[in-house]
């Protein structure tokens, strides 16, 4: 029997911002205690107010769009993986990432996205409220239709074309 992948998922609505996650997954890659090595980044939602964690969803469009074919996907994980060695910090990848979870490394000048710990993701395991999770790929459907369904339910902004 083939077992269903795995996927990260986000609860928005369960993140505090303590930004917890961010200091696993800089320690788990680096041994430092610093967010801007993280792979994960708690944003703030300023008009809610409400924090998020933002992470790669392994979409793959950066593999295709790296003209260094420094990336490829973990078969086993479905997660995108870094050849540092074929990486140049380009910064490709980052162009084409349609959530901004691809960044370049100030210190190494590598590309930085989530690796999905192996398939043991540090940021779940860390975080205290819940927020993100590591669940199999039909339930982490659900969590996106959910999701969908909470931003189509909102009322349109003033600024929005139909708001006219």
């Amino acid at each position: 029997m083939i077992s269903m992948p795995k996927v990260l998922v986000a609860v928005p609505e369960k993140c505090t911002g303590c930004r917890i996650c961010e200091l696993a997954c800089a320690y788990h890659h680096f041994k430092v205690i610093n967010p801007s090595k993280s792979r994960v980044r708690v944003v703030r939602i300023h008009h809610e107010p409400a924090d998020a964690p933002v992470f790669c969803t392994q979409c793959g469009l950066c593999i295709g769009a790296c003209p260094f074919n420094a990336l490829k996907r973990d078969l086993k994980t479905g997660a995108v993986i870094v050849d540092e060695g074929k990486c140049t910090g380009c910064g490709v990848c980052v162009q084409v990432c349609p959530y901004g979870a691809a960044v370049i490394d100030r210190d190494s000048r590598k590309l930085l996205i989530c690796d999905l710990c192996g398939g043991d993701p540090e940021c779940v395991k860390h975080c205290p409220e819940g927020a993100l999770i590591y669940v199999d790929a039909e339930e982490a459907a659900a969590y996106k239709r959910l999701l969908v369904a909470k931003l189509h339910s909102k009322p349109l902004s003033p600024y929005s074309p139909d708001s006219r």
